[in-house]
């Protein structure tokens, strides 16, 4: 006879109910990896456009005009510039005239002009670069067709749109191969990187052409308070010390006099430095010679030198623009972004739109759209039937993918504002959708009710209010309705559920702002 085993329903039981937890575990993880982990990292309020990395510009003679690496270099550039005094004082540099020489000879003289640069970082958002030709002999102005140039310290964009202008000019042409092997633009690139912080840069190298030419061409640029020209030039060649000395104070006499007469064998880049003299005397632009040496004073060998100079154009009426605030620059960042991606979130609302009135919710899948719109971002969905509104859901702080954020607001505002009902398929045809893309918060400093309505911007601020546990938000667009800033923030404690005479001292308030897409 056979024994019949006996079953531990006690371990069985603790199987099941451990086998059961990973399992719902799991189905957590998946939820949680489908909303938050689909999304990347990055958030679309620092949209900054996108780059082609096949058309990068790599350096050239990293290695040999300066050091090959990231750490080196920065190292060296620190050093050159330490103890560099300011001579500008409060002058604002429009142009400047630097050598182009290996570091080891010239960057302390360079340094000299890019310190000058270092008080208006963040400011100086262009930066027209333009040196002399020595691998490729043409006629004309070379422009890139780069997107970027890269050093070292990694990569600057070019201004594609401003390059693509001046292109149309007859003189200047796409022309990457006098770029490819060019030191005079090159050697400039760190300095920039190291003085100043978010920028672009239109790399010009010339061949035969007058100076008249290029001022013409670059005159309207110097217009621009965010927009600078930086000519690269070295002076006298393989003169005995006394002489190029002799030489190169002709040159810099020449130039404080604003007389555009420099010769070829007075400075490699007499081109450029002529062209700055005119630009000069057109703008009233006042040139400082700001430090010379010549190779002679680094290596001693004093029969062959080459001459360095640089000089800082200025003009102490010409102001830069003001600083952004950081919304206002994640709302310029937004802009570029709704203009790229903007038709594609419409497509998202109107897919949405469609399923929510069938009864189902849309989900964008992963890599269905392009990789920017799962960066994070907020946004609202607004909707309007023949004029009144239908509906407004949104989010207030970028939690999400932009694509998945704007797919689940579309299904909220249809179905779940509690003010309408839920959206009907006869409805679609009639209903028009914006979606709002916000900025972060910017605090609002008050001392009372009074002081706070000074503050509020009509027509430009969405503005949140908070106090304890209560909270409302109001998107610029309610400006339209209520245009009155006492009525605009009555009406918003009425939304968070205060009366519209309450006040406290604890009441917070924010201003956001918003680049809608309709």
């Amino acid at each position: 006879m056979k024994n019949t085993p006996e079953y531990d329903y006690h371990k069985m039981f603790r199987r099941l109910f451990i086998g059961g937890a990973v399992l719902l575990l799991l189905a957590f993880n998946y939820i949680w990896l489908q909303e938050y982990i689909s999304s990347n990292t990055g958030v679309i309020n620092d949209y900054q456009g996108e780059e082609d990395i096949l058309k990068n510009r790599p350096p050239a003679v990293a290695g040999l005009f300066y050091p090959a690496a990231g750490s080196p270099l920065n190292a060296a550039l620190d050093t050159y510039l330490e103890g560099r005094v300011l001579k500008s004082g409060s002058a604002y540099p429009r142009i400047l005239i630097v050598p182009h020489a290996g570091y080891k000879y010239s960057a302390l003289v360079a340094a000299s002009a890019y310190k000058e640069l270092l008080p208006y970082k963040g400011k100086i958002r262009n930066v027209i670069l333009v040196g002399p030709a020595h691998k490729v002999a043409f006629y004309g102005v070379a422009l890139p067709s780069f997107k970027s140039f890269s050093t070292p310290l990694g990569k600057i964009s070019v201004n594609q749109e401003m390059v693509n202008n001046i292109a149309e000019n007859k003189d200047f042409s796409i022309y990457d191969l006098a770029h490819k092997e060019e030191h005079s633009i090159e050697v400039q690139l760190p300095f920039l990187q190291k003085v100043l912080s978010k920028f672009k840069i239109v790399p010009m190298v010339y061949g035969s052409v007058s100076p008249q030419v290029l001022a013409e061409v670059l005159a309207p640029y110097l217009q621009q308070p965010e927009t600078m020209v930086i000519f690269s030039a070295d002076m006298s060649h393989y003169l005995d010390y006394d002489s190029a000395k002799m030489l190169d104070n002709r040159t810099a006499e020449l130039i404080k006099a604003g007389h555009p007469e420099v010769e070829s064998h007075m400075s490699c880049g007499a081109i450029g430095v002529n062209a700055a003299v005119l630009l000069a005397k057109q703008y009233d632009l006042a040139p400082k010679l700001l430090d010379s040496a010549n190779s002679g004073d680094v290596t001693g060998d004093k029969n062959s030198v080459v001459g360095y100079a640089s000089w800082i154009f200025a003009n102490n009426q010409t102001k830069p623009e003001p600083e952004l605030s950081a919304i206002e620059k994640e709302e310029k960042n937004l802009q570029h972004f709704a203009d790229d991606y903007g038709p594609a979130l419409m497509a998202v609302v109107q897919k949405s739109l469609q399923d929510a009135a069938s009864g189902k919710k849309y989900i964008p899948e992963n890599d269905a759209f392009p990789d920017i719109m799962y960066n994070k971002g907020a946004s609202f969905v607004t909707l309007n039937k023949k004029g009144r509104l239908r509906g407004c859901i949104g989010s207030l702080v970028p939690h999400n993918a932009i694509v998945r954020d704007v797919a689940a607001n579309a299904y909220k505002a249809a179905m779940e504002d509690e003010r309408f009902s839920p959206l009907k398929t006869e409805e679609l045809e009639d209903i028009e959708a914006e979606i709002s893309l916000l900025t972060d918060f910017e605090p609002i400093e008050f001392a009372s009710e009074t002081d706070l309505l000074s503050k509020i911007r009509p027509g430009k601020d969405g503005i949140v209010i908070r106090d304890g546990s209560r909270q409302g938000v109001f998107l610029p667009s309610v400006w339209k309705e209520l245009s009155e800033k006492k009525e605009f923030l009555n009406h918003l404690k009425i939304k968070a559920g205060l009366s519209p005479n309450y006040w406290s001292d604890t009441l917070k308030a924010y201003r956001f702002y918003v680049v809608e897409v309709k």
